[in-house]
C-alpha cells in the first residue's frame, strides 16, 4: 500500500473510531438521562416543607427539547399521615419551537389528567388551601426555562373538609386549562393585559363553568379583569356543601351565577349574580332534623319563595363590592333593592354587565365579552 493511500486510511480509521466512540458516549448519556434526572427531580419533590413527592418515571426527547414526568404525586404531610395535594398523570415540559425560530429561546408545559385537592382540615398544618412562596420556587427549578404557555386537559379540582358535618367533597372535572401570553418580565402599560387564561370545565350534576381572564401576572399589585360563569348546576349534588356551610337541605333546583372583577393598583370592583330556580326544601328526613335546624331551613324556603318572580320563577339578586386587597366591602343595599326589583318589579337579566371598574382607572371599560383564544 502506499504510503499516502496508508496515512489517509489511517486518519479515515481514527476518525471513524472517534466519532463511534462520541456516539456511544451520547448512548450512553441517553439511556442515564432519564434515571439521572427523574433521581434530581424526587430528590427537590422530597425537599418541600411540610409535603413530599416523587414520579414515577422521565421520558426524555432530545429532538423536541423536551421531557415528560410520568406520575407525579404531591402529598401534605401532617404528623404520620399524609394527604394527596396534586397527581400528575403526564407533564410534558417542551421548548416552543416557534418562539425559538424568533430567537426567543422559551418552554411549554402540557398537563394530562391533573388533579388537585384542597383540604380544609380542623387545623392550619393539616390543610392544604393556596399555593405559596414555596411552589414558585419548585417550579422555577424544575422548570428553568421561561415558561410561555401552559395547558391541562381532563384534570379535576377538589374541595374537601372531611372534618365538617356531613363531610364535604364537592369538585369539578374535565377540566381544561389554557394560558398563554406569560413572560419573564413586567409590562409597564397600566391598561395593558398581556396574558389570557381560559377555563372550562363541568360542576357536579353536569352543570358548566367558564371562565375567561385577561391579566398581567407579573405586575407588583394584581391587574386583571376576570369573567365567570357557573351554569345549570344541580344544588342536591352539592347537598353535603349547602348543609355543612349554610344549615340548608336543598332536595330540588339550580344555580346559575355570573361574576366580573377588574382589579388594578391594588383595589378592585366587580359585582356577583345569583340565580336559583325551581328551589325546594322539603325532604323525607326533616322529621329527624333538630328543631333549630328545621326552623332555619323553613325561614330561608320562605324567603326563597316570596322573592321569587312570578315570570321566570327566579329568585336573583346583583352583588357589587369593591375594596382594597384584604378588605372588601359589599353594597348590601344595593344587593337587597335588585332583590326586591327582580321579585316584583322586573325580572333581573342573566349574563355579564361588562362595565366593573375600580375607581380612578383611566383605562378603557373593560367589555362583557369573553378573552379570545390566542391560538
Amino acid at each position: 500500500m502506499p504510503f499516502a493511500a496508508h496515512a489517509t486510511w489511517r486518519r479515515n480509521r481514527a476518525w471513524w473510531i472517534a466519532a463511534a466512540g462520541i456516539a456511544l458516549t451520547l448512548a450512553g448519556l441517553r439511556l442515564a438521562l432519564p434515571g439521572l434526572l427523574k433521581d434530581a427531580i424526587n430528590r427537590r419533590l422530597e425537599a418541600i416543607p411540610d409535603y413530599s413527592g416523587r414520579v414515577d418515571d422521565i421520558g426524555i426527547s432530545l429532538l423536541r427539547g423536551a421531557y415528560t414526568m410520568h406520575g407525579v404525586r404531591i402529598e401534605k404531610r401532617a404528623g404520620d399521615t399524609a394527604h394527596p395535594f396534586v397527581t400528575v398523570e403526564t407533564l410534558d415540559f417542551s421548548l416552543a419551537w416557534k418562539e425559538l425560530f424568533r430567537g426567543m429561546v422559551v418552554s411549554e408545559i402540557v398537563a394530562q389528567r391533573p388533579r388537585l385537592n384542597f383540604v380544609q382540615a380542623p387545623t392550619k398544618e393539616g390543610s392544604h388551601l393556596d399555593f405559596d412562596r414555596r411552589w414558585q420556587e419548585v417550579i422555577n427549578d424544575l422548570f428553568p426555562i421561561e415558561v410561555t404557555h401552559f395547558e391541562a386537559t381532563e384534570g379535576e379540582l377538589h374541595f374537601v373538609a372531611p372534618a365538617r358535618e356531613p363531610p364535604v367533597d364537592i369538585f369539578l372535572r374535565d377540566l381544561r386549562v389554557r394560558v398563554r401570553g406569560l413572560r419573564n418580565r413586567p409590562d409597564l402599560d397600566p391598561g395593558h393585559y398581556p396574558a389570557t387564561l381560559l377555563v372550562e370545565g363541568r360542576t357536579p350534576g353536569n352543570g358548566t363553568l367558564s371562565l375567561g381572564s385577561e391579566l398581567e401576572p407579573l405586575a407588583p399589585q394584581p391587574r386583571f379583569h376576570l369573567r365567570l360563569k357557573i351554569d345549570k348546576l344541580s344544588l342536591p349534588a352539592i347537598n353535603q356543601f349547602l348543609l355543612a356551610y349554610g344549615q340548608v337541605d336543598v332536595s330540588a333546583g339550580e344555580f346559575t351565577g355570573y361574576l366580573e372583577m377588574v382589579a388594578r393598583e391594588g383595589r378592585y370592583q366587580g359585582y356577583f349574580k345569583p340565580f336559583f330556580e325551581d328551589l325546594r326544601f322539603s325532604s323525607p328526613k326533616d322529621r329527624e332534623k333538630p328543631l333549630l335546624a328545621r326552623l332555619w331551613e323553613n325561614i330561608v324556603a320562605l324567603t326563597a319563595k316570596l322573592m321569587k318572580n312570578d315570570e321566570t320563577g327566579q329568585v336573583a339578586l346583583r352583588v357589587p363590592f369593591e375594596g382594597e386587597f384584604g378588605d372588601t366591602r359589599v353594597r348590601r343595599w344595593e344587593s337587597i333593592k335588585t332583590l326586591l326589583r327582580n321579585a316584583f318589579v322586573e325580572a333581573l337579566k342573566e349574563g355579564l354587565d361588562g362595565h366593573p371598574r375600580p375607581k380612578g382607572d383611566p383605562s378603557p371599560t373593560p367589555t362583557g365579552d369573553p378573552p379570545k383564544d390566542r391560538s
